[in-house]
């Protein structure tokens, strides 16, 4: 195909679809105000969507510590992109999750999971029920 004014050469003529989303639903993705909770030793951690990030880690300075020798200082971290709590591993020894009637996933090397409903987390090793370092979370619908 030769390239001229009203064709630069590009073969691919489609156009992306264009999807209408009302100011409402727009507002809902960045929604500052939205809220989940983490709960661990059986105290509540809250993080809003405004507060930009919140830290897990063995280090004090974490917005929660967990104090396993296997969790790394800055273990992970959850950010809110686009309506979505979203957890990213930032580890050495890999982010385990399990969401709410799932199996288990485990996050290594900068690995994303958005965190919908509620589940636990772990820190270092594999979910085990009987772990009392196990971080539950819970994010509001």
């Amino acid at each position: 195909m030769t390239a001229s004014p009203d064709n630069p050469g590009d073969d691919h003529e489609e156009r992306s679809p264009t999807q209408r989303i009302s100011a409402e639903s727009m507002r809902a993705l960045y929604d500052l105000n939205a809220r989940m909770v983490f709960g661990l030793h059986g105290e509540e951690h809250w993080f809003t969507a405004g507060a930009r990030v919140f830290v897990l880690g063995r280090s004090h300075d974490c917005d929660l510590m967990v104090s396993v020798p296997v969790a790394s200082r800055h273990h992970a971290r959850v950010i809110y992109r686009k309506g979505k709590f979203v957890l990213i591993d930032q580890s050495t020894n890999g982010t385990y999750v399990r969401l709410q009637g799932n199996d288990e996933i485990c996050l290594l090397n900068g690995e994303e999971l958005p965190l919908v409903g509620e589940g636990l987390i772990s820190l270092g090793r594999p979910v085990a029920e009987d772990d009392t370092h196990l971080v539950s979370f819970s994010v509001p619908h």
